[in-house]
């Protein structure tokens, strides 16, 4: 097959102090041909004096106004000249063999347009693997119970993928590349890797989700409603539709029991429950329950 070349979008904001390390793993890459786009969303701290001396012709800085990380995202597809476009977030890492991987699997599966190699998340002040993130080849349906991809680890076929792009409208944010991968994945399916081959490095200083109910309910809204305006979605997840909006309500539920709001995480969970009882059986409704308990107990900071 020709040569593979591979475009990586690096989106960030205010991550100076992460950024080297996410430029670094890049540089440590066993394969060789690839390009690095980053994207600096609006930043107000020294990112641009530390991204600098790594520029050249194969590393290029783009600051925007601050638009969230979809608009950076766009931005960097925007840009890139690869056969293939990556991502990685400036605070996260590749380990050496996440594009040497991926061109395996691009002659494995014949150039597939969209595909997803397995990553970990990573506790950096305990230095340990906390949890693997893969789902099975083929399984666009995986989808239906969420974000199991991430923009970690995905692959996206330049040319094939140009029409598509992550929608900006900010109050989305956080379910944006949810929604980007039922459309995308409705179309071409599925292929994955289950290799670990890049690091979600949890840290003090981590972007936080919302807890906040309304925002979580407005964005669970708005990415069903986007996204079933298409109708590839519509065809191919709308007999499913039920059971996706019980596993959006089990994430509200579970973000509210991290904030120890119990009563309206019981009130998410029976919700879900309502649109499709198996929900219960699922590790994030244990989870809810789990932190429910803990609450309750006064245990949870002693045990979470």
């Amino acid at each position: 097959m020709d040569k593979v070349f591979f475009s990586i979008i690096i989106p960030t904001y205010n991550r100076s102090g992460f950024i080297v390390k996410a430029i670094e793993s890049v540089l440590s890459q066993k394969f060789s041909l690839y390009e690095i786009i980053i994207v600096d969303d609006g930043s107000t701290d020294n990112t641009e004096e530390v991204v600098r001396p790594f520029l050249k012709e194969t590393i290029r800085y783009f600051k925007i106004v601050n638009s969230e990380r979809a608009a950076a995202r766009n931005k960097g597809m925007n840009e890139a000249k690869g056969t293939y476009i990556t991502f990685l977030d400036s605070d996260d890492i590749y380990y050496p063999d996440y594009l040497s991987n991926a061109y395996e699997s691009i002659n494995k599966y014949d150039s597939p347009v969209f595909f997803h190699q397995a990553y970990e998340s990573y506790d950096a002040l305990a230095d340990k693997s906390l949890k693997k993130f893969s789902v099975k080849n083929d399984d666009v349906f995986s989808l239906v119970k969420g974000n199991h991809l991430s923009c970690l680890g995905i692959f996206l076929k330049r040319d094939d993928i140009a029409s598509y792009r992550f929608n900006e409208d900010r109050n989305l944010a956080g379910s944006e590349d949810w929604e980007l991968w039922l459309r995308i994945a409705s179309r071409f399916g599925i292929k994955t890797d289950d290799r670990v081959s890049a690091a979600l490095i949890i840290h003090d200083n981590r972007s936080v989700l919302s807890y906040d109910e309304n925002k979580l309910l407005h964005r669970k809204n708005l990415a069903l409603s986007y996204s079933f305006q298409d109708s590839n979605v519509i065809s191919k997840f709308g007999k499913y539709r039920r059971v996706m909006e019980a596993y959006c309500d089990t994430y509200i539920a579970l973000h509210l029991a991290l904030s120890a709001n119990n009563r309206k995480a019981i009130k998410y969970l029976f919700i879900s429950f309502s649109y499709y009882p198996d929900v219960l059986f699922s590790k994030r409704a244990l989870a809810i329950i789990k932190f429910v308990v803990l609450n309750v107990l006064g245990l949870r900071s002693k045990t979470a």
